[in-house]
């Protein structure tokens, strides 16, 4: 997949090698693309952009799944933890043994409990059969997420968790790289492409170090494109 914007000549490739970065150094530029990715509207949005397939123009509706807080990861995210539930249930389905033993579990804590309605005066009873994805809901199934883990480690964590969902579409974060030392953002970068998934940096400060697994796109103050 690439990338252009309206009125500058050199498109953008969006891929799994690399991590792709617009820098834009003029604030109100930034800013209008930035709100202009956020749209959705392509060629309608205030500053134009364009998704290419080869020869073939893309829509970006539901294409890109935005981090504006490194620091509120969506963990949540439909996209993503919905699809890391339903792998997880497609191997409770899958692998026979293990299916057996926690459907075997799950009868026996719902014994327990319906054990405990006997003491009561009506009768009570599950009307439900046990069920992976209900469990995993009712318990808060997730990723382990620690306060006392930095930003990077996150960072990294939040990565695998969208190599889990098998999350093909784009990652968008907004000025990452003021979070992140050198080496840190290096290793961010290693590991994106490690876990095969399309990152996408929108950056508003110049920075003229030269990464590996970065590719990028930059516009100056004057507009010149780079």
């Amino acid at each position: 997949m690439n990338l252009s914007l309206s009125g500058f000549s050199e498109s953008l490739a969006l891929e799994r090698d690399a991590v792709s970065v617009v820098e834009i150094h003029n604030r109100t530029l930034f800013a209008r693309v930035c709100q202009s990715f956020f749209s959705e509207l392509d060629e309608a949005a205030v500053e134009p952009y364009a998704l290419w397939e080869g020869e073939e123009r893309r829509s970006s509706r539901n294409y890109f799944l935005f981090v504006f807080n490194p620091f509120e990861l969506p963990w949540t995210e439909r996209a993503l933890f919905g699809e890391v539930l339903e792998r997880v249930e497609n191997m409770f389905l899958s692998e026979d043994k293990e299916r057996q033993e926690i459907e075997t579990m799950g009868r026996a804590l719902s014994d327990r409990v319906a054990s405990l309605g006997l003491r009561l005066k009506s009768d009570y009873a599950f009307e439900v059969q046990w069920d992976m994805r209900k469990y995993l809901k009712a318990f808060d199934f997730g990723v382990d997420i620690d306060p006392s883990d930095s930003l990077l480690d996150n960072l990294i964590k939040f990565l695998k968790f969208a190599s889990d969902a098998a999350f093909a579409k784009q990652l968008v974060f907004v000025n990452l790289k003021q979070f992140l030392e050198e080496n840190e953002l290096q290793e961010f970068y290693r590991q994106a492409v490690f876990s095969e998934l399309k990152v996408l940096l929108l950056e508003n400060v110049p920075d003229d170090t030269s990464y590996e697994y970065e590719r990028k796109m930059c516009i100056d103050k004057d507009f010149l494109q780079s």
